[in-house]
């Protein structure tokens, strides 16, 4: 993007509606890198016209630090640069360079180290914070030639990154990693740093710019991958060669599917689901999958569809078992027609083709693959997603009559209300940001507005967690709302697919009402095409039109249309509790 690009972006949403605001924090003078931060975050959210970047004041970073956690802004871009951890290391101050001074510059640093962790941590608290470590090179002061570190620079060196891992553990600190700001131009503009105290190419500006609002403003993670097996998942043809001809090593000149098997079971390990789509004998691709020298664990697989069916029907199977829509969903396959295929028949899945010829090729769909399912942060529901997929699948088996309870009664049941907040826990969020089907109106949440609501003395907010004979779930539901009146008004309601057909959603407003001696709850109802489930358990328990198109769901009501409840009913209670 170039610096005209950038404020014909600015120019063209002047005048609209107010939107969120950003903070962007720096020492430096922000000037054109505010209007690359600016223009980008325009970009990203097309739906909020009113972006505003909020900045600090000259040359007091740890000021501006502050100051950011006091505003109203719903996220931070914090950029460190070596003049901010000591003046000395800029081009703007001069103090001398010599070994006395060096002595000095180690104990200055690692004590600047420390403040800045502090207030990083702080503004943490209240919003998401991208932290940009230095990218301009430190002066000149090593006593070696420029190609050999010294001593002295690999101390600070040492010191940034023990200090860039320490706020990588704080909840809600995103640190920039600095090689994916790519420019052919250098960093340094010395001229504009002298003259104006902007210390950036305008090149380096835009492309820092785009890497922030990245790691800001990160999309929502893919929920699954689906992947062929002949020639993607191995080199060869299982069902020609037999289970031990086919490859997936270097010896095997088949390197580039070995990378992706490890990539996958990356993924895996991050919670995401995994399935199979081949056109196979099932008990060839079973053979393979049991062989010893795999590079991820066969297990992490759930369904494996080996058929000589349209894939695209496989591809549905798998879907209907992960109970999850296509558009959380990535499809790999190495032949294009198969692609084309599924996706024809499967609008929104994301198809991508593994070019087994091509180990550039390979690499980069690694690291996208990273970018489609990657989260600033794993909870305790990613390990247990696919277990809680395949424990699922009985119990829809023996599924008895819609309405009747009773074979869930034999499941030995828990559900855990837990009326508290906890800002550093950020799977609720996660929940409503991802889940579709069973949402009350698709309202999303930024990580911002979230700590916003939690700040609130009057947010209700329940976290409902599940676990049987099969084994947890974790956390699945979540509600928020606030006490009025006589009522409790609910703004947002959502729980995870995997927690479909167990009556939780009953657990969870009997919970609600029990927690706040309420006699009602009007819930803020929006149709979205997806949460069809929600709706038909809202006609289920008799719920009636409320105020402003809301439904509302008595007491009275509630308990003659619910009847008995399956599950064993944990509570759980914190400072943060509200509505009683």
């Amino acid at each position: 993007m170039t610096l005209n690009e950038a404020l014909a972006i600015i120019n063209s949403r002047q005048g609209g509606r107010k939107g969120g605001t950003y903070f962007l924090v720096c020492g430096f003078e922000p000037l054109h890198l505010a209007s690359f931060f600016q223009a980008r975050l325009l970009e990203r959210l097309p739906a909020d016209p009113g972006v505003e970047v909020q900045r600090g004041t000259y040359g007091d970073l740890q000021g501006n630090l502050e100051a950011a956690r006091l505003s109203s802004a719903v996220a931070a871009a914090a950029v460190v640069e070596w003049s901010d951890v000591d003046p000395r290391l800029g081009l703007r101050s001069s103090g001398g360079w010599s070994n006395h001074a060096k002595a000095d510059l180690a104990s200055s640093c690692s004590a600047s180290f420390g403040r800045l962790e502090t207030a990083i941590v702080a503004l943490a608290g209240r919003m998401p914070v991208a932290v940009a470590p230095p990218s301009l090179p430190l002066p000149p002061i090593g006593h070696t030639i420029r190609a050999q570190s010294s001593e002295f620079e690999l101390e600070l060196r040492r010191q940034l990154a023990d200090f860039l891992r320490r706020i990588s553990r704080a909840s809600g600190v995103r640190v920039l990693e600095r090689s994916v700001v790519q420019t052919t131009a250098p960093c340094l503009d010395a001229r504009m740093e002298l003259l104006a105290g902007f210390p950036y190419s305008i090149p380096f500006a835009s492309a820092l710019a785009g890497a922030l609002v990245n790691v800001l403003c990160q999309p929502v993670p893919k929920k699954g991958l689906i992947t062929d097996l002949d020639g993607t998942l191995w080199s060869g043809i299982a069902g020609e060669c037999g289970p031990d001809g086919v490859a997936w090593s270097l010896e095997g000149h088949a390197q580039a599917h070995g990378l992706y098997q490890q990539m996958l079971g990356h993924l895996a390990g991050c919670g995401v689901l995994l399935g199979v789509c081949s056109k196979n004998e099932e008990a060839t691709a079973e053979a393979v999958l049991a062989r010893k020298d795999l590079f991820l664990d066969p297990e992490s697989f759930f369904p494996i569809c080996a058929n000589w069916g349209p894939k695209s029907a496989s591809v549905t199977r798998v879907l209907k078992a992960w109970n999850v829509a296509a558009d959380s969903v990535v499809f790999v396959d190495d032949n294009p027609m198969e692609l084309d295929e599924v996706g024809r028949i499967h609008q929104g899945l994301t198809c991508l083709r593994f070019p087994a010829k091509d180990p550039a090729a390979v690499w980069r769909l690694l690291g996208d693959l990273r970018d489609l399912f990657g989260k600033p942060s794993l909870s305790v529901e990613d390990d247990l997603r696919t277990a809680s997929i395949r424990a699922a699948m009985p119990i829809q088996q023996t599924a008895a009559p819609a309405g009747s309870p009773d074979h869930l009664t034999t499941l030995q049941g828990a559900v855990t209300l837990a009326w508290c907040a906890e800002p550093a826990d950020l799977r609720p969020l996660e929940l409503i940001n991802k889940t579709n089907q069973f949402n009350l109106n698709g309202a999303r949440i930024t990580e911002g507005e979230w700590r916003r609501l939690l700040e609130r003395r009057d947010t209700l907010l329940g976290v409902v967690s599940y676990e049987d004979k099969f084994g947890p779930l974790g956390k699945i539901a979540v509600v928020i709302g606030r006490r009025d009146g006589a009522s409790v008004r609910v703004s947002h309601w959502v729980m995870s697919c995997r927690a479909f057909s167990r009556r939780i959603e009953h657990h969870t407003i009997d919970g609600l009402l029990r927690h706040t001696g309420a006699a009602e709850v009007e819930l803020a109802f929006a149709a979205t095409g997806r949460n069809q489930p929600l709706l038909e358990f809202l006609r289920a328990v008799g719920a009636g039109p409320g105020p402003d198109g809301s439904c509302r769901i008595s007491r009275a009501g509630f308990e003659s249309s619910c009847g008995a409840l399956p599950h064993q009913i944990k509570t759980q209670s914190g400072r943060d509790a509200k509505g009683k």
